[in-house]
């Protein structure tokens, strides 16, 4: 679910992240995003700061103006946001993505997920070795008259 800068994800159980993306000092300067681990119960269980510089590096661009590359960054102006200079790649999204999905899977609860691990392996093992088909009882025909 989205609400403004921010996005929430069900981790399972109780536990809920919330993203957002953050300043670091530079107003309509996007250039972090701040995950939240929320529990139903308990209220906030941790959070972390993930810097793009930090996932990505500099990165060069053809313009004179940043010769040493820019570091990513989502830059709001006159009411729009976009990418500034450098727009991430599909590669550098996954990265950021694996990233992210790393932090998340330590609170997120797997038990559902051993659940359909075990109903799988089940029907795994029912698909390696089927029991014997059901086989119905013969019926007796009855017999016709003949003509």
């Amino acid at each position: 679910m989205f609400a403004g800068r921010a996005c929430y994800l069900d981790l399972g159980g109780d536990n809920r992240a919330k993203l957002l993306f953050i300043t670091m000092g530079h107003a309509n300067h996007y250039e972090a995003l701040k995950v939240t681990i929320l529990n139903r119960l308990d209220g906030e269980v941790d959070a972390l700061v993930f810097r793009f510089g930090d996932i990505w590096g500099n990165k060069p661009v053809n313009n004179p103006n940043f010769r040493e590359g820019v570091k990513p960054h989502i830059w709001t102006d006159g009411g729009k946001s976009d990418w500034y200079v450098y727009r991430p790649t599909d590669a550098d999204f996954r990265q950021l993505a694996a990233v992210i999905s790393g932090y998340l899977n330590v609170f997120t609860d797997h038990s559902h997920a051993r659940e359909k691990d075990s109903v799988t392996k089940r029907l795994w093992d029912t698909v390696k070795s089927p029991k014997e088909p059901h086989k119905p009882k013969p019926t007796q025909k009855k017999s016709e008259p003949e003509r």
